[in-house]
């Protein structure tokens, strides 16, 4: 049989046995479109076989040419060899699936060809599908990858609870979803709880909470984590009676929450997180898998029609996010007890510091409050030195702990001078004053034996007299004694010594008296005296130094901590609060930018709270404005560092917290 045209092969299609295979899908002038029975279940196999009517038509073929490049379409001429050369036929495009047959054309050498061209359209889509198949996959292994990523990079435990969630939610179009997480170890069953900690839903505006239940079968939630398997419920609103059918896990669906919101809770996916020592932390519980082209779910319709279960492939992907989730949960938990551990010891820290002197109370934790509150201040900035200075969250944990802790060197000094309030030690204090009163005594005594002396050998007349006499010069030296005593203890105080002061205490060091035994002794030694001319403070150049050693001791001490990576600097800021920008600082003079932004930072809130503290009992403290005056003239004299300075004080970061 010779197919010669159109009608040839509808005939042929009608009532050859060998053509079962084909049914005519379209027909038009010259061309007959033909589709394989077998793919019509999936994406079918089209092929057209056009006559020179429609392939020397260039408009009219232009349809059916492009089409030919949609992968599963094929378009077959028929015609002489005059015919396809003067069409061009070689000229069209080579991504077109063009096959060329001349005439006359057999039904058998058709045959061939219709088998041949739907086996190479069949083995294209395929090849197009395994290469999708491999896309989809690399895209998907990709953002597991990302998302692994991004999870292990998060260590605020509800910011990661809600990157977890919502990363499951977009792998498994899930419409909704929740992160429990297992309050109790596994060997406390009877105590373990489940906290409700966070929650998604796209179709609704929910408020967020947190509630706890206990770990249970009732619960899907609570049954994955005692099963610690995933749990596939294809539509709640479909279970049997609890324990037969499709319920075998006995569960009853409170709609109680459904009706509500107006929302059903239809297909269910619960998959257990499991920590590296294989026990259930936290379970994600992922709620009505929506259908392709279905973005959210508002009419009661919606979820009957946009609902479906969660297929293999979103266990598959959820069950690798939830192994990775689990692993991140569990390394946030850990991080958070470490911190936790860490941030008492810093605390415990603190209060040996201020146990061994309480009049500094609170000053570490204030220094720290002050400090962080003004990296904060920095990391506003958008103009001057700072503007490109930012200090992120590890960053300020690094400076809240060197704030913590700049005095703990403080144990390495000597107490009794570490709790100096004044020039003189209170031993020191009282013996001057009982040396005063035994000078004192020594006059009274002196006076009294005179007036024996006089009793015994003058008349009556004379001895009254004298008598008088004796007691103004006794009463003019006992005055000058209490004059001299209190000049000592206002020069004791812990101020400024007024002009002349020094030269008077000089004058009073260089008065001698005798005891009982004739022995003559200075009014004051030679290192109370130099106590008392210090100029300003309470301690002496030696004590000073021995005072400004703790800067020394803390970083010693620090340095014996290993540090993280993220805290590594703890002791290079503790070790520098007390260095100037002019080298005039301690312990190493250093200058400029030797000194680490942190530490300059802790030089300004140190001096500020040691100026306003209220529980200092050697000074009263001084108001915010004079405060900030006097770190002004450090400033202008080019001690401090004036751009911080100035963020310090239109910030008004002093005002930060309770100074107290």
């Amino acid at each position: 049989m010779v197919v010669a045209g159109p009608d040839d092969l509808v005939n042929a299609i009608a009532r050859d046995r060998r053509m079962a295979g084909y049914r005519v899908r379209r027909q038009g002038d010259g061309w007959i479109e033909l589709e394989v029975n077998a793919q019509r279940a999936a994406n079918p196999v089209m092929m057209v076989v056009a006559w020179p009517e429609l392939w020397m038509d260039a408009e009219a073929v232009k349809p059916h040419l492009m089409r030919a490049r949609s992968g599963n379409y094929s378009l077959i001429v028929v015609g002489t060899d005059d015919e396809m050369a003067a069409a061009k036929l070689e000229l069209m495009p080579a991504d077109t699936d063009v096959l060329a047959m001349s005439t006359p054309l057999s039904m058998t050498r058709l045959l061939l060809a219709l088998r041949a061209r739907g086996e190479a359209i069949t083995q294209r889509m395929h090849s197009a599908a395994l290469e999708l198949a491999v896309e989809r996959w690399r895209h998907e292994s990709e953002m597991l990858v990302a998302i692994g990523r991004a999870l292990s990079q998060q260590r605020d435990i509800q910011s990661l609870l809600a990157l977890i969630l919502r990363r499951a939610c977009e792998v498994t179009n899930a419409d909704a979803g929740s992160i429990y997480i297992v309050e109790g170890a596994d060997d406390e069953v009877a105590n373990r709880m489940l906290r409700f900690e966070v929650s998604q839903n796209d179709s609704r505006k929910l408020s967020s909470g947190t509630f706890t239940m206990p770990v249970s079968t009732t619960s899907i939630a609570g049954q994955c984590v005692l099963s610690q398997d995933r749990i596939n419920v294809p539509d709640l609103y479909a279970l049997d009676e609890p324990g037969v059918g499709n319920n075998p896990w006995g569960f009853v669906h409170d709609r109680t929450f459904d009706d509500k919101h107006g929302y059903q809770t239809r297909s269910v996916l619960a998959v257990p997180m499991i920590s590296a020592r294989n026990e259930v932390i936290g379970v994600i519980q992922l709620i009505n898998k929506r259908a392709k082209g279905w973005i959210t779910l508002d009419l009661p319709i919606d979820f009957q029609t946009g609902v479906v279960p969660f297929d293999d492939t979103s266990e598959s992907y959820i069950f690798a996010l939830a192994s990775q989730a689990g692993i991140a949960l569990e390394n946030v938990l850990l991080y958070e007890e470490v911190k936790t551990l860490f941030d008492g010891f810093v605390k415990a820290a603190v209060t040996a510091i201020e146990s061994r002197d309480p009049t500094t109370s609170g000053h570490s934790e204030r220094v720290a409050e002050l400090t962080v509150g003004l990296a904060r201040a920095v990391n506003s900035t958008d103009s001057g030195t700072f503007r490109d200075v930012r200090f992120s969250r590890d960053d300020l944990t690094q400076i809240e702990y060197a704030s913590l802790l700049h005095d703990f060197g403080k144990v390495g000094v000597r107490e009794h001078i570490l709790v100096k309030a004044k020039k003189l030690y209170e031993h020191e204090r009282e013996l001057i004053l009982q040396r005063f009163q035994l000078i004192k005594r020594g006059y009274k005594i002196e006076g009294l034996e005179s007036k024996v002396r006089y009793l015994t050998e003058a008349s009556r007349e004379q001895v009254q007299e004298q008598l008088a006499a004796i007691d103004r010069n006794l009463a003019a030296k006992v005055g000058e004694l209490d004059d001299i005593i209190k000049f000592i203890l206002q020069a004791n105080e812990p101020t400024v010594l007024e002009q002349g002061g020094f030269e008077r205490i000089a004058e009073i060091a260089g008065m001698s008296y005798s005891d009982e035994t004739g022995k003559a002794g200075p009014y004051l030694s030679q290192e109370e005296a130099g106590s008392l001319q210090i100029k300003r403070g309470s301690l002496t150049e030696k004590e000073r130094l021995e005072i400004n050693s703790h800067v020394t001791h803390s970083f010693n001490f620090l340095c014996q901590i290993p540090w993280s990576r993220t805290l590594r600097d703890v002791p290079n800021i503790a070790h520098g609060h007390h260095e100037k920008l002019d080298g005039s600082g301690y312990p190493h003079g250093l200058r400029g930018d030797q000194i680490p932004v942190p530490a300059r930072m802790m030089a300004i809130t140190d001096i500020y709270d040691a100026l306003t503290a209220k529980d200092r009992p050697y000074k009263k403290a001084i108001p915010a404005e004079k405060a900030l005056d006097i770190l002004s003239g450090d400033v202008k004299r080019g001690q401090l560092d004036k751009e911080l300075f100035d963020i310090f004080v239109h910030a008004r970061v002093f005002e930060t917290g309770d100074r107290k």
